[in-house]
């Protein structure tokens, strides 16, 4: 074969330039097509596995787990992949909001992220190469989101879990007072709303029996016991409860009968789950007990969405009504705690 053979183009390096310029040509025309503008602008950089990363500027923040990018004129609303914040209308929604503002707004960040879902994307956030979603949730201002365990690895989600439950036992943010409803629970009992005014019965569950009451022998007129009997102004005196606590876990039982009984009412909404209520428990114990014109009306919430904290609008356990000797809600929430701590 002579040199100038070995030179000569042949037929396939022929045809693989002339469906090159085909393709380049086709290119330019589709680049012109407004509709592939969007996805052209997130294909940023392809990382193997058919993950993509994109990268922006962070101009705005939604609430605690969704922000706006820029990136050359365009915005896109990303969502922290395996964070789950409270919802902007729940007691510390705001609060959340501002801690991830804190942390990246203005910022340049960088996505990880696997698929373009409708007008969003939902992926791992990075500032400075710090896991933004790993960090509010160590700083106990979101929740890990169990229902994104499988877009995350084994190891990425035992990280994500670790890291809630050292903020749970640090009381960090959203865990200093106690265990707030989490947002997925909060999300069901508004669309539980949406069909209607939950129907509780009065007196569900267990209910009080006589081995519950313990009556005081300074109760009714003139020191003298007086069970079931008539106080001052004809009122039924009762002692304090000794049940503990006076509902069945999670069902409502009315305790308006022991309220205007001349003395102070704490009813005290708590979970056996609840680390901050098993620590607040032993001392509204001894509140009630060794404070005559002071009682603890113990409720066991059970769960989320139950009939009691549907029916007095419990979102966040340990969780105190105080009434007035006169049977008047004086303080409620963290108000309750202020007003115990002035009132000892």
């Amino acid at each position: 074969m002579s040199p100038q053979a070995l030179f000569s183009p042949s037929l396939p390096t022929y045809n693989s330039l002339f469906f090159a310029r085909r393709l380049a040509c086709l290119i330019y025309t589709l680049m012109k097509i407004k509709r592939i503008l969007i996805p052209l602008f997130l294909l940023l950089c392809v990382a193997p596995a058919n993950a993509m990363v994109l990268r922006g500027t962070v101009a705005e923040v939604r609430d605690g787990q969704s922000i706006v990018i820029n990136n050359a004129g365009r915005t896109l609303t990303v969502f922290l992949e395996g964070v789950d914040a409270p919802e902007m209308k729940q007691e510390f929604g705001e609060i959340a909001r501002q801690h991830l503002a804190r942390l990246i707004l203005e910022k340049g960040v960088e996505i990880d992220f696997d698929q373009l879902k409708g007008d969003h994307v939902v992926g791992k956030v990075y500032c400075n190469q710090i896991d933004i979603g790993l960090q509010v949730i160590r700083d106990g201002a979101a929740w890990y989101d169990k229902s994104s365990a499988l877009s995350l690895s084994e190891t990425e989600r035992g990280v994500y879990v670790a890291a809630e439950q050292a903020a749970r036992d640090e009381r960090r943010g959203i865990w200093e007072v106690g265990s707030p409803m989490p947002p997925w629970e909060w999300r069901r009992a508004e669309a539980a709303k949406a069909f209607g005014p939950v129907k509780v019965r009065k007196n569900d569950g267990r209910g009080l029996r006589s081995e519950d009451l313990l009556f005081s022998p300074r109760a009714g007129v003139g020191g003298s016991a007086n069970v079931g009997g008539r106080g001052v102004a004809g009122t039924r005196t009762l002692g304090k409860p000794t049940a503990r606590p006076l509902n069945t876990p999670g069902q409502d039982v009315d305790f308006s009968d022991y309220l205007r009984q001349g003395r102070v009412s704490i009813v005290y909404f708590y979970a056996d789950w609840c680390p901050a209520c098993r620590q607040l428990s032993p001392m509204m114990d001894q509140l009630s007990a060794r404070s005559p014109d002071k009682q603890v009306l113990f409720m066991n919430i059970g769960n989320w969405n139950t009939p009691v904290t549907q029916r007095y609008g419990i979102t966040s356990v340990p969780h105190l009504k105080i009434y007035d000797k006169s049977g008047n809600l004086v303080a409620e929430g963290m108000a309750a705690r202020a007003w115990l701590a002035e009132h000892k």
